[in-house]
């Protein structure tokens, strides 16, 4: 037991340190910090409004969550991904654990660690700006919390499939930015067309529109499409998990 957690750790040292070299870290988290300050310049604006916080948190406008989605897709296509693409992936297959163990090591550094580092920061953030932490934070927190493991599940198992980082990176950015901007733009036209049949099957493409929705207008069924959309990629983030490990277990050079 022992002598495997030296190996468990001695590989976690290894991929961590590839990854997070310094100054990644000294850099990156004062950035994610400061970053946040879309959310005190929405909720600038005379008296709280609840909408306004969940404009504050919808990615790209977030920068902090844009940051964080970098990083991960950073870590998967042009670290583990460039591993794949020139075979030096046999280096780490080559060491005393099993693939398991070592795909689990390739998960929580590439894609936990900066969802970890985003959301403590995020938190922090939010209580010294005074803001309760539940309600419409939980809200934010369960939205992009669904969208970025189902993003980062699906560029891992990509890269997995298609060995390529270029290819991978165009096939990413294509499927994900065409499923969150244009089923925004898709639900935003359904919701004020009160279609909603559609919004509900749109759901898991943009969770944050139906969420804005629910703080605009306070219909409740807006927040239930939400939610409902953000099961669905959470859903499909660990279909897309398990495939990957199976892939993994079974790569060859």
């Amino acid at each position: 037991m022992m002598l495997f957690s030296k190996r468990l750790g001695g590989t976690f040292k290894i991929i961590f340190n590839e990854r997070y070299r310094d100054p990644t870290l000294q850099l990156i988290v004062p950035v994610m910090i400061a970053t946040n300050i879309f959310f005190p310049a929405f909720l600038a604006q005379g008296d709280f409004r609840p909408f306004a916080l969940v404009l504050a948190g919808i990615p790209i406008i977030n920068v902090s969550e844009t940051l964080t989605f970098a990083l991960a897709l950073r870590n998967i296509i042009f670290v583990l991904g460039d591993h794949i693409f020139n075979n030096s992936i046999v280096s780490f297959l080559m060491m005393p654990l099993k693939r398991t163990w070592l795909f689990l090591l390739f998960l929580f550094n590439d894609i936990v660690i900066p969802y970890i580092m985003w959301i403590s920061t995020t938190l922090l953030y939010l209580v010294s700006l005074g803001v309760s932490l539940g309600g419409i934070v939980e809200d934010l927190i369960g939205v992009f919390s669904a969208g970025y493991f189902f993003s980062t599940a699906f560029i891992l198992l990509a890269i997995l499939k298609v060995r390529s980082p270029g290819a991978t990176a165009l096939l990413s950015v294509f499927v994900l930015g065409s499923m969150f901007i244009f089923g925004g733009l898709g639900e935003y036209e359904f919701i004020l067309s009160r279609n909603m049949e559609d919004i509900l099957v749109t759901s898991p493409m943009n969770p944050y529109i139906p969420l804005l929705g629910y703080y605009i207008t306070g219909n409740v069924s807006f927040l239930g499409f939400s939610v409902f959309g953000s099961l669905v990629d959470f859903i499909l983030g660990i279909i897309f998990i398990i495939a990957s490990l199976i892939i993994f277990k079974r790569y060859q050079i």
